[in-house]
């Protein structure tokens, strides 16, 4: 938790893996949207560009990827068996995945399971779903106003 002129702000990480952007977009959308919260800070970023041990800087962390087969995408799942090892009690999280069909909440389930047995110190506060149009993309027109609105509701939980 950082300190900006007296008011105590929530840092926050969005880890994420996206083959085709779809991913990304949905990070993103819900990074915006804590970050409209006044005491948070939000950052996103792709399972590759953060040590595991960062994790330990953040007062909350939400976890997203594609539906891959049926499961959560792998760099994801190997990132939190890498992560397994930090310390993260106290700490709330949410998951996400992004699918396409009738997949809704196949991977999110399954990666929500993955998170609880890997971190058990992670409260975890939210599961959703987001759909895509095709393999490919694009993301279904409100996709993006959705996770919007999650991440403005995980940022108004930050302060309780």
């Amino acid at each position: 938790m950082t300190t900006l002129q007296g008011i105590s702000m929530k840092k926050v990480i969005v880890v994420y893996e996206s083959v085709y952007g779809n991913t990304k977009k949905i990070a993103e959308a819900i990074a915006s949207g804590i970050n409209e919260y006044e005491g948070a800070e939000c950052v996103v970023r792709k399972t590759g560009e953060i040590h595991t041990d960062d994790l330990c800087n953040y007062d909350a962390i939400l976890f997203g990827c594609p539906n891959h087969d049926q499961e959560p995408a792998r760099n994801l799942l190997k990132f939190l068996d890498r992560a397994s090892i930090v310390h993260l009690e106290g700490k709330i999280g949410a998951v996400f995945d992004t699918y396409t069909g009738g997949n809704k909440d196949v991977a999110a389930k399954k990666l929500e399971t993955k998170v609880r047995e890997k971190m058990s110190g992670i409260e975890l506060i939210g599961r959703l779903s987001f759909k895509v149009t095709g393999r490919k993309g694009p993301l279904f027109d409100d996709e993006e106003r959705k996770a919007l609105e999650f991440g403005i509701q995980f940022g108004q939980k930050l302060s309780s």
